[in-house]
């Protein structure tokens, strides 16, 4: 009899195991919470606790920090981060700076518009006894999740008594709270930038549309901060005829568009550059995070082209297949301007 209640204790737990761990909610926040706990536990190796004397009358400031500590992820990952918690800081009225200066100077590229983030460097206090430090970092995204990232860093934030909050996340929710007005009240371009920007919309004229695709290293040919290993050599010469037969489909249902391709893949992108239709934005491709022994504008110029190219698009298409990651790329430069974005699921 005592083997008969064992085996049924066992049954039951294995499959409520089963269970807990076949659920994504559940999974995403195992998930989640260890790379936020890694992500302070590493940013926490940067401060001291000196004790610093606190600004008198200095109101809490919220720091949205991109300067290196952790791996930030690539301009989308940032950028959705630093617009969740601005829309924080607006709801609740409290000041926001960011600060980006790694790999360079977003200032480089992106200048501030209706709202002034810029912040000294030397003014931000790396000081456990001042600053709070608030890490959060997701996995998948859906509405579930960024309503408790919201409720999440909101908390955080409020409860805080520290002079300064410092905030590290990639956290979603700002597309359900008006994305496009957080991110022109934020940025305009700078003179270089839009000067480039300007020379490539003469050349794709009005009524462009825009294809994205982010193999990370399917083909082959792009380092990425996600060790993935190249697919077979056959195995890859049948993903990019696929990728290229997507291309010219498009082109098939816009025959008087141009079509703006914009890729992590070199092999890709040489595969398509010789359609008469087709324009590419030539420059270095290069993840944020991925080490770098220059600091050289140029090698970062062609993410902030083509992101603002893919935003000024009539229609935004990101590819999809099982060897092709669902990049967040397009999807947030499709909504600076609210273009309808359609994903290529084949």
């Amino acid at each position: 009899m005592a083997n008969i209640f064992v085996r049924a204790y066992r049954y039951i737990t294995r499959n409520t195991r089963l269970l807990l761990y076949s659920n994504r909610y559940y999974n995403w926040y195992i998930f989640s919470r260890r790379l936020s706990r890694r992500w302070h536990k590493t940013m926490l190796g940067h401060y001291t606790s000196d004790e610093v004397t606190p600004v008198e009358g200095s109101p809490k400031t919220v720091v949205f920090l991109c300067n290196g500590f952790v791996e930030h992820g690539g301009w989308a990952d940032r950028l959705k981060g630093i617009l969740s918690t601005f829309a924080v800081c607006k709801e609740q009225n409290i000041p926001f700076k960011l600060l980006f200066n790694s790999p360079f100077p977003l200032t480089d590229y992106l200048l501030p518009n209706g709202y002034n983030w810029t912040i000294p460097e030397q003014t931000v206090i790396y000081d456990t006894s001042c600053s709070d430090i608030v890490a959060l970092e997701i996995g998948n995204e859906t509405d579930w999740q960024g309503k408790k990232q919201y409720e999440f860093l909101k908390k955080k934030i409020v409860s805080s008594s520290a002079q300064q909050v410092h905030v590290c996340t990639n956290a979603h929710f700002c597309y359900n709270r008006n994305f496009s007005s957080l991110f022109h009240e934020l940025f305009r371009t700078a003179p270089r930038l839009q000067s480039v920007i300007d020379r490539c919309r003469e050349q794709l004229q009005d009524g462009y549309i825009s294809v994205s695709a982010r193999f990370i290293n399917s083909l082959g040919d792009f380092i990425d901060t996600q060790k993935a290993p190249p697919l077979p050599p056959n195995l890859r010469q049948q993903l990019l005829q696929r990728c290229v037969e997507q291309v010219q489909n498009l082109h098939g249902q816009h025959p008087d568009s141009k079509i703006l391709v914009c890729s992590d893949s070199t092999t890709f992108l040489s595969a398509v550059r010789d359609l008469p239709y087709i324009y590419i934005y030539e420059g270095n491709i290069l993840h944020f995070d991925t080490p770098s022994s220059s600091a050289d504008y140029t090698l970062y110029e062609k993410t902030f082209v083509d992101f603002f190219l893919i935003a000024g698009a009539s229609e935004v298409y990101r590819l999809e297949t099982r060897w092709i990651r669902r990049s967040g790329f397009p999807y947030a430069a499709s909504q600076v301007f609210d273009r309808p974005f359609i994903p290529i699921k084949f």
